[in-house]
């Protein structure tokens, strides 16, 4: 799974399940989608089978505001570096932070430790941390990652902060750690 499904994962996730009623801001750096004329991500592809209608922005771009079929909140599509990968509203008025990360690389034993742990220090260096922020580091489901999030999520500095592990199966299926 890449980054950009990852964080649109999340989004529609959130959207599907009812778990926020505001609108869920996802920026995707561009080179994760297409550079040149190699497409890494194909999201036209995504969200339209994640019955995804882009209702506003440019014809020709892939950055706008999406409505999925039969939901209020939109999926606000960007590429705006430094505000994290997703940003969502719960119910209870916490802001969601997210910094997405991909999946095992292949050929590469292990990527799930150094991906994670980059996420970790965009949050710690990339947001202002207060009671209402709620710090969470998206990756896909692994047995690694679920043991490293298991592991890491017990660590005294990591609950300090309050940051949360959300393992991704796929827009269906995530879970916090």
């Amino acid at each position: 799974m890449q980054e950009a499904e990852v964080s649109l994962s999340v989004a529609l996730y959130y959207i599907t399940k009812g778990l926020t009623k505001e609108d869920v801001r996802v920026s995707l750096d561009g080179a994760h989608i297409k550079t040149g004329d190699t497409i890494h991500f194909d999201i036209y592809g995504f969200l339209s089978s994640h019955n995804c209608r882009k209702v506003s922005g440019a014809v020709d771009s892939w950055q706008g505001m999406y409505e999925v079929d039969g939901y209020q909140p939109k999926v606000i599509i960007s590429s705006t570096p430094g505000i994290g990968d997703v940003n969502i509203t719960i119910a209870d008025g916490k802001h969601l932070y997210v910094e997405s990360k991909k999946g095992k690389e292949k050929n590469r034993s292990n990527s799930e430790y150094p991906l994670m742990r980059e996420a970790i220090g965009q949050l710690m260096t990339g947001c202002q941390l207060d009671d209402n922020v709620v710090p969470v580091v998206a990756v896909p489901y692994s047995e690694k990652s679920y043991e490293l999030a298991c592991r890491w999520s017990q660590l005294k500095q990591i609950r300090l902060v309050g940051i949360k592990f959300m393992l991704v199966h796929d827009s269906e299926k995530a879970e916090i750690i």
